[in-house]
Formats: C-alpha cells, sequence, structure tokens
C-alpha cells in the first residue's frame, strides 16, 4: 500500500528528489557510501512491533496481537534500495524504476520467501509520524498486523519510506 502526506506540494518533492541525487552521486563521487543511521531500522522496527504487541482494528477488520518481527537485513536492504531509488527519481510507486516488483527486489537481495508485502509513504518526517499515518489506514494497517508475516526491512531516503514484509520460504 502506499500512502502520502497530504500537506506537501508536488514541486517541494521535486527539489527535494533532485537535492537527494546531487548528495548521493557528491558521497559516491567522494568515495563515501551513502547510507542511513541504524538507529533508524531498529527505531521503526520498535514502533511496529509495538503496534503489533496489541489488538486493533484496520478498517472493519480486527486482529488480535501479533508476535514481533525480526529485522532481516536482505529485506532491509531491498527495502532501502527501493527508498533511494523513489528518492532518485521521485517516482512514488510499489514498482521500482526498473519495473521491478516487491517480491523481485526482495529476492534480488537472496530473501527466499513464501509470503512478501510492502508498504510506503512519502512525506513524513519522522518515524513515528509515518507509522501512526500507516496504522490509520487499513491496508498498510492490514500489513503490520498480520500474523502471517515474520521479518521486517526498512528504508529511508530523505521522507520516503519503506517497509517490506515477508515470510521465509
Amino acid at each position: 500500500m502506499r500512502l502520502r502526506s497530504p500537506s506537501l506540494r508536488t514541486r517541494r518533492r521535486t527539489v527535494l528528489a533532485a537535492a537527494g541525487v546531487l548528495l548521493a552521486t557528491g558521497l559516491l563521487l567522494a568515495g563515501c557510501t551513502v547510507v542511513r543511521p541504524p538507529s533508524q531500522a531498529w527505531e521503526l522496527l520498535s514502533l511496529v512491533n509495538q503496534a503489533r504487541s496489541v489488538q486493533r482494528s484496520c478498517g472493519s477488520t480486527a486482529y488480535a496481537a501479533a508476535a514481533p518481527l525480526t529485522l532481516d537485513a536482505r529485506l532491509t536492504r531491498a527495502a532501502q534500495l527501493h527508498s533511494q531509488d523513489m528518492q532518485a527519481t521521485g517516482i512514488f510507486s510499489h514498482t521500482g524504476s526498473n519495473g521491478s516488483s516487491v517480491g523481485e527486489r526482495a529476492s534480488a537481495q537472496g530473501y527466499v520467501w513464501s509470503r512478501i508485502g510492502e508498504d510506503i509513504a512519502w512525506g513524513f518526517p519522522t518515524s513515528r509520524a509515518v507509522v501512526q499515518a500507516w496504522l490509520a489506514s487499513p491496508g498498510h494497517c492490514a500489513n503490520i498486523m498480520d500474523p502471517k508475516f515474520q521479518h521486517l526491512g526498512t528504508g529511508v531516503a530523505g521522507t520516503y519510506w519503506t517497509l517490506d514484509f515477508g515470510t521465509p520460504h
């Protein structure tokens, strides 16, 4: 599911995406690796697991509390690359700029899955704000509360957010 903050304008998105591309390009040319602080991945995992720890309704569907998810490095790499791709291209979509799906991106990182899901968002300033917005959206909330998911990958680039949910095969 995708979610966009209604308070940001397309023009700002284009400027931010261009600035992100220039920054990433400059860092790569300087020999630096562009990574986000690992603490953000743990913060998102913590917020998602807090949400899963209690029963809740996602729209008209009731969910029991679900077991916590485990952070998976392969899903995190897939989610991070997707967030960076959305930021670089200014395209807000579950489909990557190369036409890839969430399943293809997870598989490309070595995650062998039987169930896969993805939440994306754009324009939220903090982890807490984006998780609250996902929980207020029935489809996003359903992914977060799905008891069949076991692993989580997180990606953040600027204000582009990705959660990749997986169950191994």
